[in-house]
Formats: structure tokens, sequence, C-alpha cells
């Protein structure tokens, strides 16, 4: 019985160790970012004015909170954790010109050696085949 008790003893210490460690990880990436886009961008397939925003991950890795900073308005969408080689000194946002607009397409938080690349969903319909445009991307970074 006592070998019983000092095993799960052991289990539950490893468990909470294990908890604190990714509870760390997770309060690393889920710092929010405020940043002013001075253009019109799309996340998704929803539109978004200009203006200042606040990025942050609340309560998963796998979903992004929009805020705009002025009117208080929240959008979420879904996003996936990349890791990346270095360590990410400043946030900064990635954007992608597709068809003439600001797709954003990735959020990096300081101090991490993870990204968030946001999920694009794919519009239903037909598809035809075209010539591949150049994929140009626009950085923009918190000062």
């Amino acid at each position: 019985m006592t070998r019983f008790r000092s095993l799960v003893i052991q289990s539950l210490a490893t468990l909470l160790i294990g908890s604190a460690t990714l509870a760390t990880n997770l309060q690393a990436q889920s710092d929010a970012i405020t940043v002013s886009v001075p253009f019109r961008f799309a996340v998704g397939t929803t539109s978004i004015a200009p203006g200042t925003y606040q990025f942050s991950l609340p309560s998963s890795q796998f979903l992004l909170s929009v805020v705009n900073v002025k009117t208080g308005a929240t959008k979420i969408f879904p996003v996936r954790p990349e890791r990346q080689r270095g360590i990410e000194q400043r946030s900064r946002l990635v954007f992608r010109n597709a068809e003439g607009s600001n797709v954003l397409n990735e959020i990096h938080f300081p101090g991490t050696r993870v990204f968030s690349e946001v999920i694009q969903r794919r519009r239903s319909g037909t598809m035809e085949a075209k010539k591949p445009s150049t994929d140009d991307s626009n950085s923009v970074a918190q000062r």
C-alpha cells in the first residue's frame, strides 16, 4: 500500500511540474500585442478597416483574438502554432498580398520560438486554374 501511495504522489508531482512548465510556455505566447495597421486587411474571409488593434491568444494557442482598441469590437479567428528557428525579439504581423488585398498570414509574439499562422478558409464554389501570381508580403512591427 505504501508503494502504491508513493507512486501516486510521484505521478501527481510530475503532473504538477509538467503543467507549470506548459503554463509558463503558454503565458509567454499569450501576451497581447497592440499594433496600428495603416491599411485595410483581411483575416480569413473578414475584411478589417485600418486602425489600432490588440492581437492575443486569450485561452488557446489555436484561437486569435483581434480587438479594435477604439471601439472594443472583438473577432476570433482560428490559428495554428508554428515553430521558428530563433526567438522573436519584437512583435510582428506578416501580411501577404492576395489579389490586391492584404491578408494577415502570421502573428509573431516576442520572446518565443513559436508564431501563429492564420488558418485561411477556402471559398466554396468553383475554382479556375490561373497562372500563379507573385506572392508579395508585408510586415508590420511594433516599435
